[in-house]
């Protein structure tokens, strides 16, 4: 392998590497109740939601 191939090949590596690095950071940083479509929205924690769901059924 060239030279240039190798500089390529190690900062793909490390791009791709610290990418996986950052998102599982901030996935364990960021809890499922403030993200998302709804994230901290009144109305939207898991008591009120079950009560909503127990309350009108599907169907």
């Amino acid at each position: 392998m060239s030279t240039t191939a190798i500089v390529m090949m190690v900062l793909f590596m490390v791009f791709l590497w610290g990418g996986l690095i950052i998102a599982s950071i901030n996935l364990r940083n960021n809890s499922d109740e403030e993200s998302g479509e709804l994230g901290s929205a009144p109305g939207t924690d898991d008591e009120t939601l079950i009560l909503h769901a127990t309350s009108h059924p599907v169907g």
